[in-house]
């Protein structure tokens, strides 16, 4: 039986089934370019958000510099208040020692005067008592009538002499109280001088006193501002340098994980498609051919620039031991440890798309196995340049980081 040229009715329906097949065709590649465009709109905004974030936190290294020596300044004039204060403390500490020096030697004078004029006291008291005796010794005696004295005399000389002798010894006994009534006077006199001058002193003193313990208080004052100061510096230098350790061990990570990644483009280059082993084979996608999450846990850090440098995926924290799951079916074209990733496994998936799953704790798969969507393939940890359990999970599109937000 030979084959006849074609009807009508199956041209027509062959064009309608070619037309519905271009149409169909259109509408993907529509909604591809739109999904690309989208997942670079997302890819500028995030990356611009982590432009921000680095820019925050080198603006925070910077602040903490400045603050540091704002309070450095803030010290050094501290203690330039603190070395005058010391400075006009010793001077006043010197003049009330002088002042008080003078003090106890008035107060000695004046001890002495008082003693000088106790004993003034008693001599004038003493000398007074032996002239009344002495007059009373003279004009109450028997005292022989002149006519006895001048017949007693041996001549008018003598007897000259004799009226002379009483009159003097008398005389003298009135001198020496006058003298010591003079004594007395002058001693009260600079007695109450001294008495005066030591209360002025007490005065000067008490004065002195009462400003050097201002200073003492000032300067006590000025060395605890001073103290506060040195612990703010200090605490603000422990900052810093901790923001400085903490930002060296993000940049080593970085340039670590940077460097691994494109060891793990060119792995991913170099890998065969899925399927393409005969010897392998590759287990279909998942029916809605999107990707899952690999673990459930908490989004701790997105895609994109983290301290100047690009993160190439996001970091899940999720308790140590908790199993990984592959994102999406493929096959394991690595399985291993890989410096900053630690122990790592990469997928490679169809249509050129690869996810990578770093930091495990231990991997469960080997290279070249074919593994399904959702199958066990490592457990969480945190192996290489890490900070807390989690996994760092990659999706790279022609082995290029992409955004895993826009396939999750």
């Amino acid at each position: 039986m030979t084959n006849g040229p074609p009807n009508r009715s199956s041209v027509v329906a062959r064009g309608a089934a070619l037309a519905a097949a271009l149409l169909s065709l259109a509408l993907v590649t529509v909604a591809t370019d739109r999904a690309a465009g989208q997942s670079s709109r997302n890819l500028a905004h995030q990356a611009e958000e982590a432009k921000t974030r680095a820019a925050e936190a080198r603006a925070q290294e910077q602040a903490l510099a400045g603050d540091i020596a704002t309070q450095s300044e803030r010290i050094d004039a501290v203690e330039g208040q603190v070395g005058a204060l010391r400075s006009e403390l010793a001077q006043l500490e010197a003049e009330l020692d002088r002042s008080r020096s003078v003090l106890r030697a008035l107060e000695g004078e004046l001890a002495e005067k008082t003693r000088t004029l106790a004993r003034a006291r008693r001599e004038i008291g003493a000398a007074q008592q032996q002239l009344s005796r002495r007059v009373v010794e003279i004009y109450t005696s028997d005292e022989p009538d002149a006519v006895a004295v001048a017949l007693g005399a041996k001549s008018l000389d003598d007897l000259i002499d004799i009226l002379e002798v009483r009159s003097r010894v008398v005389e003298q006994d009135a001198n020496l109280v006058q003298e010591m009534t003079a004594l007395r006077a002058r001693v009260t006199r600079e007695r109450a001088r001294t008495r005066t001058l030591r209360q002025k002193r007490v005065a000067e003193t008490a004065r002195i006193e009462s400003h050097t313990d201002d200073r003492r208080s000032a300067l006590a004052m000025l060395i605890a501002r001073r103290d506060s100061l040195t612990d703010l510096r200090s605490a603000r230098q422990q900052s810093l340098a901790s923001v400085q350790v903490q930002r060296r061990d993000w940049e080593a990570q970085a340039d670590a994980l940077q460097a691994e990644s494109a060891r793990l483009s060119s792995i991913i280059a170099v890998a065969p498609p899925p399927g393409s082993d005969q010897h392998v084979q590759t287990p279909a996608t998942s029916p809605s051919g999107g990707f899952v999450w690999p673990v459930r846990g908490t989004l701790v850090s997105p895609f994109g620039q983290r301290w100047g440098r690009l993160h190439s995926g996001i970091d899940i924290a999720a308790p140590a031991g908790t199993a990984i799951a592959a994102s999406a079916a493929g096959q394991v074209v690595y399985a291993g440890s890989m410096s900053g990733y630690g122990l790592m496994v990469v997928i490679q998936h169809a249509g050129g798309i690869a996810t990578a799953y770093a930091h495990n704790s231990s991997l469960s798969v080997g290279v070249g196995q074919s593994v399904s969507q959702g199958q066990t393939i490592a457990a969480v940890g945190c192996t290489g340049h890490c900070f807390g359990n989690h996994v760092h999970f990659e999706v790279r599109a022609g082995g290029t980081p992409v955004d895993p937000m826009g396939y999750l």
